[in-house]
């Protein structure tokens, strides 16, 4: 049995584990596109902060892949995948057979086609290891002023670290508001307080049309005004992957589409991670939830079915956790955007800020600014679909602690 993963990510190295835990005589190969070793890219962030140095950011010894007697093949990129032979190709025409194979190779950053200069000098684009490099090289030859295209997690996450290592940043977003697709209005004001009393400037309502200079960044153009700058970061955000299984016949959406048991339509071939579209766990919405923990559970799912091993993934996690200059922000399930007609309970302090939508007496939305006391037991509702009307009137009080196992029939109903 030869068990090819492609991505050396979260999803694929749990896999490998997972696969290793059963069989432990195949062969493994895994592959990936980058030069390094498996890292935490949940880390990167701290990396340009000063947070973590580059070994803190390994997520393993130099033995892993040895222990675990895997091949892992580095800086390399697989471009056709062969369901009919099982094989694959790579960029250098060296050809694999499989007997089983795990796609996992992630989504990639969104980079607008309609903004020119992207090729400059002083331009980065957040998502890997090498472009976190190179923004820490560009900081160490000297700059001022950085620009992050993106107010979304992503965004607001690099431009807080920028901020730390004592850079100006301005954060420009095309929308109203900030983590708009994370947090209602009003929590993002919030958000964005924070910020501005932070030094952090916010350009919102706008767009970079032009990343301008010669051969190095010196400035944008938003509309008719330009904006100087020596680095420009591109934060927008990720889409699934999916060009690799382009003109294969494995069926695709938003993501690669899986069954219970990350089984694509084609025989012996799975998916995880990033790529995939799956369904959430409250409600049961498919889409991509691209976040590290999902990514983990899909592997190690994949990598058990894979291995012969018959468990059902039981559901992506809808819960974004941000910590901005020792602030806490957590959001789980939808925003009121999302839901339409909703009952909101709310309390704002000057310590926290905590908001929760309902349907039906059920929690679908959860967003805390400040306090995150009780988020995890709301999530456990959530994904129960608990009835919480006898609670109602106590739900945001800070004294008051929710013991999952102690619950009414009526929130179990």
């Amino acid at each position: 049995m030869h068990y090819v993963i492609i991505g050396n990510g979260g999803a694929g190295i749990s896999a490998l584990q997972a696969i290793r835990s059963v069989d432990k005589k195949s062969f493994i190969t895994i592959i990936s596109r980058e030069k390094y070793p498996a890292y935490s890219p949940c880390s990167l962030p701290n990396l340009i902060g000063g947070k973590i140095d580059k070994p803190a950011i390994l997520r393993f010894d130099k033995e892993f892949y040895d222990r675990l007697n895997v091949k892992f093949i580095k800086n390399t990129e697989i471009i056709k995948i062969n369901p009919k032979n099982k094989e694959i190709k790579d960029t250098k025409g060296k050809t694999i057979k499989f007997d089983k194979l795990l796609i996992a190779v992630g989504a990639k950053p969104i980079t607008p086609r309609e903004i020119t200069g992207l090729d400059l000098s002083g331009v980065h684009v957040m998502g890997t290891l090498d472009s976190c490099l190179g923004i820490l090289d560009h900081i160490k030859k000297g700059l001022n002023q950085a620009i992050v295209v993106g107010g979304g997690f992503m965004g607001v996450e690099t431009a807080t670290m920028l901020n730390m290592k004592g850079i100006k940043v301005t954060i420009v977003e095309m929308l109203p508001h900030i983590l708009s697709r994370m947090i209602d209005t009003d929590m993002s004001k919030k958000v964005e307080e924070i910020l501005k009393d932070n030094c952090i400037e916010l350009l919102l309502n706008n767009t970079v049309k032009s990343v301008n200079g010669v051969k190095t960044v010196t400035d944008v153009s938003l509309g008719n005004k330009k904006l100087a700058c020596d680095m420009v970061v591109l934060a927008i955000g990720v889409l699934p992957n999916i060009d690799i299984v382009k003109n294969t016949g494995i069926k695709t959406n938003k993501g690669i589409i899986v069954n219970s048991r990350m089984q694509t339509n084609k025989k012996d071939i799975f998916a995880a991670g990033d790529i995939t579209e799956v369904w959430e766990q409250i409600e049961g919405r498919k889409g991509s939830y691209a976040i590290w923990p999902n990514a983990i559970e899909q592997g190690r799912i994949a990598g058990l079915n894979m291995a012969g091993e018959d468990i059902e993934y039981s559901g992506a996690e809808v819960v974004n956790v941000l910590d901005i200059f020792n602030t806490p922000v957590v959001a789980m399930g939808r925003t009121s955007q999302e839901l339409g007609n909703c009952k909101v309970i709310s309390r704002f302090t000057p310590q926290a800020s905590k908001k929760i939508l309902l349907k039906n007496n059920k929690i679908l939305g959860l967003q805390f600014i400040g306090s995150i006391r009780n988020a995890g037991i709301f999530y456990s509702l959530m994904k129960r679909g608990a009835d919480v009307s006898d609670i109602l009137d106590r739900l945001l009080d800070d004294n008051f602690i929710i013991n999952p196992d102690v619950v009414s029939s009526k929130m179990i109903a």
